[in-house]
């Protein structure tokens, strides 16, 4: 097997991890209907999880394979960045700088079988019903769109739940460069092409989960990322260039005068169900596949849903560290708000002049997302990605009445329910307020000492030692070394 970047396909990549013992085969027949959601759901649950590949799904000939990304090491691998959590947002960052566009060859893998009549995606593509409450069976795609003035393509992730008779209601959110698209398609009174990609290589998740201006090309990132340009194809019945090594693209159109239907519930990032939506019907006009085809399954709320936003950590520190670079440290999203609504801040506060600087910061960091909805700053000593560390730093440097700052009112998403709840109860617009937690040192006390030389917001100190001059071998390799 050659080397990571060097692989085709999602099938390459799977086999790739499955000889390094990394990856699960599951060769008992599995339902796709909350059945291998719910295995997708356990396996995430464990320390550490391994890929997994259902052989044998009901109703499918086609594999589907999930959980290659629910580890960081594995996802940092795949991108081929370090996985030290500075280092790898440095390296990322260095990366997105040097795209490189993606480039059109005549034809690839993905136009092994094409369909163009008689046929019927929703029952050759595999589709999962992650829970008994939701309100179908789902694709999870890759969904490419063009801008109709520019001609600029636009890659996101958007869900697409089943109807029947081969149309499907996509998930068209306004904010996003889907959204963006449909908008001005409708403004033309334009039929709305889109492509959706399933079986894509992963570093394409990655780059369409990531946040970039409106007008950029997520491709062009993979590109960087695997240091070579994405190949793409031509789309058979729409005017659409898709990845040469999809495992399946779905051909769709929403057409003038673009009707709707509802979608959801689904299991949103937060581990709740949506609110189901009026959202725009999407009509198949044809499939094309790989004769390796393998599906990917991504269930929300596990680490793997999480891993694919990883690069929002690094767009939150770039954003964070231009507003102060000599001010600000480092800066994530924390898991528990799926690397969305809650922003950690390190910064090093260590004169006078920046006290309040910090809640400068703070407010200005809310112009990073809607939705960002709570801001914690902490001093460089708090390791931003230990939520115990944070709390330690809330509950012993912060004063509530002093040091925790309220804006009433804000927009923010209805993914989350406390924000979603509104419009349900009396159609007021999505919104909650939103909060900064200042928990860094007042200036004010950051020489107080404590009866000796110490400071009173210093930590007690601890001899280093080594356990290895202490421990029997075995113990050592029991509990520390462990390979």
């Amino acid at each position: 097997m050659g080397k990571l970047h060097e692989l085709t396909g999602l099938a390459g990549v799977i086999d790739y991890y499955a000889e390094r013992g990394d990856v699960v085969e599951i060769e008992r027949e599995v339902d796709s209907e909350c059945e291998l959601p719910g295995i997708i759901s356990a396996l995430n649950a464990l320390p550490r999880t391994p890929g997994v590949l259902f052989k044998n799904v009901k109703g499918y000939n086609f594999p589907v394979a999930s959980c290659i990304l629910s580890e960081r090491a594995r996802t940092c691998d795949i991108l081929g960045l370090p996985s030290s959590p500075l280092e790898f947002k440095e390296a990322f960052i260095r990366v997105s700088e040097t795209r490189i566009p993606p480039v059109k060859v005549k034809n690839g893998p993905c136009k092994e079988k094409i369909y163009t009549r008689d046929f019927d995606a929703l029952k050759i593509v595999p589709s999962i019903k992650a829970t008994p409450d939701d309100g179908g069976k789902y694709f999870q795609p890759l969904v490419i769109t063009k801008d109709p003035e520019t001609g600029v393509q636009n890659v996101a992730m958007n869900r697409a739940m089943l109807l029947q008779n081969n149309t499907v209601i996509l998930n068209v959110r306004n904010e996003t460069g889907v959204g963006h698209d449909f908008r001005k398609c409708k403004k033309e009174g334009k039929p709305f092409e889109v492509a959706l990609v399933i079986g894509a290589p992963l570093e394409m998740y990655i780059s369409a989960a990531t946040k970039l201006p409106i007008g950029q090309d997520e491709l062009g990132l993979a590109g960087a990322i695997r240091g070579k340009p994405v190949e793409m194809v031509k789309c058979e019945t729409i005017d659409v260039d898709v990845p040469a090594e999809a495992g399946f693209v779905i051909e769709g159109v929403i057409e003038p005068p673009y009707e709707l239907g509802t979608e959801g519930p689904w299991p949103e990032f937060l581990k709740y169900l949506s609110i189901p939506q009026q959202k725009p019907i999407l009509k198949i006009k044809a499939l094309t596949l790989r004769k390796d085809a393998v599906a990917y399954a991504i269930v929300a709320g596990t680490k793997e849903n999480y891993n694919l936003r990883i690069s929002n950590d690094v767009a939150f520190y770039q954003y964070a560290k231009g507003l102060e670079p000599n001010f600000v440290i480092d800066a994530a999203l924390t898991p528990g708000s799926a690397h969305w609504h809650h922003g950690v801040i390190q910064v090093k506060k260590d004169d006078y002049d920046f006290e309040g600087l910090q809640l400068h910061v703070a407010m200005a960091a809310f112009g990073f997302s809607v939705y960002l909805e709570t801001i914690t700053i902490v001093d460089e000593d708090v390791n931003i990605l230990d939520m115990d560390e944070i709390d330690w730093a809330v509950t012993t440097r912060c004063n509530p009445s002093e040091q925790i700052h309220i804006i009433p009112e804000v927009k923010t998403h209805r993914n989350n329910p406390i924000a979603g709840a509104r419009e349900l109860m009396d159609g007021s617009f999505v919104g909650k307020a939103k909060m900064i937690i200042d928990a860094t040192v007042p200036w004010k006390y950051k020489n107080l000492k404590r009866g000796t030389s110490l400071p009173i917001f210093e930590r007690a100190r601890f001899k280093k030692t080594d356990l290895k001059d202490y421990l029997s071998a075995h113990d050592y390799h029991r509990w520390i070394n462990r390979t």
